[in-house]
């Protein structure tokens, strides 16, 4: 019977060296302005539109708030430009100062490199959102503190269904799964971050209009293929507490397609320097 220890150890060296890059890929983020600043900005324009959204709805009740807010094209406008910010320098800016070389000829795999730098952007987006998810809680503190210190239940109180904030939020990070995976493939394209960023913008924007054909067209024999693709449709099933598993083998197929992509990419670079 073969020793399985050697295998563990390998196992457990490869998962060293990668959480070596994830760690030194997520300081780059948590530890420099950048991070920090992209936070703020994404806080900030979060808080503006859901309290668009709140006051413009008829009735002030969460049913269809998170709705509002991420349908609204602003709302998109700023979101698709969060990946090309998160992403653009992931190998452009390595490529570009030369470090790309060093790392590439280093004892670490392709798949290495690329994972690591993939989960600390995933891990750095989910950030981002996170203080979306203290709104309810925050509004329903609010309503206590009202009700217990004036003795009525404020006009119009805001409450927040589970389904209907925690769904979209989940549509969010299963886009942000494939949206991250695509910024950094096109950042493995070339040295400029600039180019980098427009190539991403233009194929999110690409991805997002492709789901709203119908919307354009009409229903034709192909309709189905872009619905199942339309974010849109996504956030309006999830925000209605119908939960479906075929956005999570979507986008995670097409995140780890896109993965291989930038792999065989960045293994091109590789081997023909």
């Amino acid at each position: 019977m073969s020793d399985p220890t050697p295998g563990i150890q390998r196992t457990r060296s490869w998962l060293v060296t990668l959480h070596t890059i994830f760690a030194k890929e997520l300081r780059s983020f948590l530890c420099t302005p950048f991070g920090w600043v992209l936070l703020a900005c994404t806080m900030a324009l979060q808080g503006f539109w859901l309290q668009a959204a709140i006051q413009t709805m008829s009735k002030a009740t969460g049913e269809g708030v998170m709705y509002y807010l991420l349908n609204n094209i602003h709302f998109w406008f700023y979101f698709i430009f969060i990946f090309p910010l998160i992403t653009m320098r992931s190998m452009a800016e390595e490529e570009r100062l030369g470090t790309l070389e060093g790392l590439l000829t280093a004892p670490v795999t392709t798949t290495q490199i690329v994972l690591g730098k993939y989960l600390a952007a995933l891990l750095f987006y989910i950030t981002l959102w996170l203080p979306l998810l203290l709104y309810p809680w925050m509004s329903d503190i609010g309503n206590w503190y009202t009700q217990l210190r004036y003795g009525i239940a404020p006009e119009g109180r805001i409450i927040y269904h589970p389904a209907d904030w925690y769904g979209p939020i989940s549509i969010l990070t299963l886009c942000g799964s494939f949206f991250i995976a695509l910024g950094i493939f096109c950042s493995s394209l070339t040295r400029s971050q600039i180019i980098a960023a427009i190539i991403c913008t233009c194929l999110m924007i690409m991805y997002y209009f492709t789901g709203r054909v119908t919307e354009l067209w009409g229903e034709f024999p192909a309709a189905p293929l872009f619905h199942y693709l339309s974010c849109t449709e996504q956030i309006s099933a999830f925000s209605r507490g119908l939960v479906d598993t075929r956005p999570l083998v979507l986008y995670l197929s097409l995140a780890i397609f896109t993965l291989a992509l930038t792999v065989r990419v960045v293994d091109y670079r590789r081997w023909h320097r």
